[in-house]
């Protein structure tokens, strides 16, 4: 009976929650098992395609990182030895290429910017015949089309750019080996431009005595009307100072020959006396003519009242030598003439050098005091030897006591005192082996004298010191001296 009122009552109800058991029937990746209106909204906004659950479709790029990433995990698996060679080889030839640009900057750019465009191509074929793959002929040509289009294109025949293209014909023949040649090279550059100095400071004196009498003709000339007066003077105002900036840039270019044509010279004098030519009377002239070249021009910036020297702080951008370079100069020649056992004509060069280094280095002294020091005590005891024409000399007058060698004494000791007060890093290498040969002075002076004790002790004092600088010839010398003066005491 109940049964069948249930049944009545079932079927009497309206079927209203039927589209929400629909609602409800939703898709099996709904969480939730109660329908909401806001999922309903949520849902019905959504393609066809991103309501189908458990599909997720990544971006191109995305696959693409996700792609590169697992490609690096393994590559270094599969490639232990190839990978780390490859990132080798690329930051390597980065580092080469940014060094090769940081020296064609800073290096070989600068080179040719002097130069005209026609010029500085042929020059970098010549350099290129030179320093890469020497072709003496090649290179030869070149630097010959380099000078002609030098000429073309308008330069100065005797500036720095065009003399140094003929020295460094020259270098590259001695490059070669074509020594002979070289030299050739270098006394036919020499005797042009010197010509060319000589001639311009004669035109240069004369200019002088002219424009002198110009002033005076002017002077004297009162008859012109006032308002041509005023035009002359001023046109007459502009071409003197053209023609002044001509004169003082003609005079630089001079200074900057003569200097190059110093420097020819030692030049010459080197090749001259190496194996290849073995002619030591041209050497030397080659070095006189240097040196006379450099008092020369000396005495002439003295007259005129020009400096002397160059300023040092200048460097190679100065158009005449400084006074470091004049003392070399005369040391070179004082060094060849010490060589050959002439040292009553390297002792006067080298107290000039002395004087010069002391006015240039005022009372910041440098080791190259310290080595002319001892080498003005080196030739006087060379004059003071017994074999020498000069102590023959006095021995038949019947002189015994040469002063020569107290005198000498004095400057060897004067350098190793000078030495004492230099202190690093002034004081170098440079300094100490001229200790050295200073104290080895003093014991051969020290024999002369007759004194055997003081002898020993600065021979002894000489090898400690050469074998404290490693110094292996300097200990041989007076371990030699040493036994020599040990056998003649016995």
């Amino acid at each position: 009976m109940f049964r069948a009122a249930s049944r009545r009552i079932s079927a009497s109800i309206p079927r209203l929650i039927q589209p929400q058991r629909q609602g409800a029937a939703r898709s099996i990746c709904n969480k939730t098992t109660r329908p909401s209106s806001q999922a309903k909204i949520y849902n019905s906004n959504l393609t066809p395609s991103a309501r189908a659950c458990g599909q997720r479709y990544s971006s191109y790029s995305h696959r693409l990182r996700m792609g590169y990433r697992e490609a690096s995990k393994d590559i270094f698996r599969k490639n232990p030895v190839v990978l780390p060679l490859a990132i080798l080889s690329a930051v390597g030839g980065i580092i080469f290429f940014v060094w090769t640009s940081y020296v064609e900057v800073t290096k070989n750019i600068p080179q040719y910017t002097k130069f005209p465009p026609k010029v500085a191509d042929a020059l970098r074929q010549a350099i290129y015949y030179t320093d890469i793959d020497l072709n003496a002929p090649k290179a030869l040509s070149a630097y010959k089309n380099a000078l002609s289009l030098a000429i073309e294109e308008g330069m100065h025949p005797f500036s720095d750019e065009v003399l140094g293209l003929k020295i460094q014909v020259a270098a590259m023949l001695e490059k070669a080996g074509l020594v002979k040649q070289a030299t050739e090279v270098l006394e036919r550059t020499k005797n042009e431009a010197l010509t060319w100095v000589e001639e311009g400071q004669r035109m240069e004196s004369s200019t002088v005595t002219k424009t002198s009498l110009t002033e005076a003709q002017l002077a004297s000339n009162a008859n012109v009307a006032a308002d041509n007066v005023q035009i002359n003077k001023q046109a007459l105002e502009d071409a003197e100072k053209e023609l002044k900036a001509m004169q003082e840039f003609e005079a630089r270019q001079r200074d900057r020959a003569l200097k190059k044509v110093i420097g020819m010279n030692m030049k010459l004098a080197e090749l001259y006396a190496s194996d290849y030519m073995q002619d030591d009377k041209k050497a030397e002239a080659a070095q006189v003519a240097a040196v006379e070249l450099c008092l020369k021009e000396m005495h002439r910036r003295q007259k005129l009242g020009l400096p002397v020297g160059a300023s040092s702080s200048e460097g190679a951008d100065s158009s005449w030598l400084n006074l470091t370079e004049i003392a070399t100069a005369l040391t070179d020649l004082a060094t060849v003439y010490s060589e050959r056992e002439r040292h009553e004509l390297a002792m006067p060069l080298y107290l000039r050098a002395l004087d010069i280094i002391r006015a240039e280095e005022g009372d910041s002294v440098s080791c190259k005091q310290v080595v002319l020091l001892n080498s003005v005590s080196s030739a006087m005891a060379g004059q003071a030897q017994p074999t020498s024409p000069r102590v023959q000399q006095m021995k038949q007058q019947g002189i015994s006591q040469d002063p020569t060698v107290e005198a000498a004494r004095q400057w060897a000791q004067k350098a190793i005192d000078v030495a004492a007060h230099i202190k690093p890093p002034i004081r170098d290498e440079e300094c100490d082996l001229t200790c050295v040969a200073a104290s080895y002075n003093l014991g051969e002076l020290a024999e002369l004298q007759q004194k055997p004790d003081t002898a020993i002790a600065r021979y002894t004092e000489a090898k400690n010191l050469a074998k404290k600088l490693g110094y292996q010839e300097g200990v041989s010398v007076a371990d030699d001296a040493l036994k020599r003066l040990q056998k003649r005491i016995l």
